[in-house]
């Protein structure tokens, strides 16, 4: 290799890559440069307070700054982030399975690793209970450059970088719902009937992992489960005429067998001469009712995205298939 090649790749090698954009709320600390180490790396984030020109009816030239100010309505930040190595733009990230959209930018979420890591030290130290991490969807546009040591050379810019869908436009007013979903709508409303308790918690799983805040979408998920898995045994269990205490053993009682076992055991004994929901589908409720414990009653904070989207799926697959059992008992 020549002496000039090795030079470029050295070059190549030692090039950092900054990112710049703004957060949709400011960060509570002072403006200023931090250093943040994740496993080998450090990276430097800087961050400035910009202060909006209003707030509600009320101007000032002076600072103004609403207290738990989680939606940025009187300030936000702009970051910048220099990562000690030259990032590939091109390379993709996860790709979520719950929403149809292409896989996210790899680049971008390097960042934002370091970004929350950043934010969840602040919230820690500073006891400021009410921040919230950066999800991928809060930075819409963003600038790259890489840094030689000397100068930025511009990379690239997004315009709009979501991860959970393009912009609709058009002429006519944006959400629109089916007929049948309109009149269901308006019958809950007006007879104020109860809603299904596991529905809102599978809602709340969606949500959360909307959020990215995995943690709370498996806790939500099998909440849904638990509920409609012991709503199925007691009616099912009263079908074939066991006891009702036995049944709440089953479920409640000093020698239960545990969500766990309700799917092993129970489950199979219920459904013994019924339609059988597939192996995977079981496989992958117990992998969420075995982390769902590991977060309880371990403190689990690390949780995988794509398994956790993967386990809300067939939750809601079993869900549906207990439902249906239960319609049909």
């Amino acid at each position: 290799m020549s002496e000039k090649k090795t030079s470029k790749k050295k070059k190549l090698k030692t090039l950092h890559t900054i990112f710049s954009f703004n957060i949709p709320f400011a960060v509570p600390v002072p403006d200023g440069t931090y250093s943040v180490k994740l496993s080998r790396y450090s990276a430097k984030i800087s961050i400035v307070r910009v202060q909006k020109e209003q707030i509600g009816r009320v101007t000032s030239t002076g600072t103004m700054q609403m207290a738990f100010d989680k939606y940025g309505k009187s300030s936000c930040s702009l970051i910048e982030i220099k990562i000690p190595w030259r990032i590939d733009l091109s390379e993709e990230g996860r790709k979520p399975l719950l929403l149809d959209v292409p896989p996210r930018n790899k680049a971008k979420e390097v960042v934002l690793r370091f970004l929350n890591r950043f934010i969840e030290v602040v919230r820690y130290v500073t006891e400021e209970y009410w921040v919230e991490p950066v999800r991928y969807q809060d930075i819409t546009s963003y600038k790259v450059f890489h840094w030689n040591g000397k100068e930025r050379l511009p990379v690239g810019i997004a315009m709009l970088d979501t991860g959970v869908g393009g912009v609709r436009i058009g002429t006519g007013h944006p959400f629109q719902v089916k007929q049948e979903k309109m009149s269901e709508l308006k019958k809950i409303l007006e007879n104020e009937q109860k809603l299904d308790t596991s529905e809102i918690f599978l809602l709340n799983s969606k949500d959360a992992c909307l959020q990215e805040d995995f943690r709370r979408a498996i806790i939500e998920a099998v909440t849904a489960l638990e509920i409609v898995l012991y709503e199925f045994i007691r009616k099912q269990g009263e079908k074939l005429g066991i006891p009702s205490k036995i049944l709440e053993t089953y479920i409640i009682g000093p020698k239960g067998v545990g969500l766990t076992g309700n799917i092993n055991v129970v489950l199979k004994e219920l459904t013994k001469d019924l339609e059988q929901i597939d192996v995977e589908t079981i496989r992958e409720c117990k992998g969420a009712i075995k982390i769902r414990n590991k977060i309880l009653h371990k403190g689990l904070r690390e949780v995988s995205s794509t398994n956790t989207e993967k386990r809300i799926i067939a939750i809601e697959k079993m869900i549906e298939y207990l439902k249906q059992l239960v319609t049909g008992i």
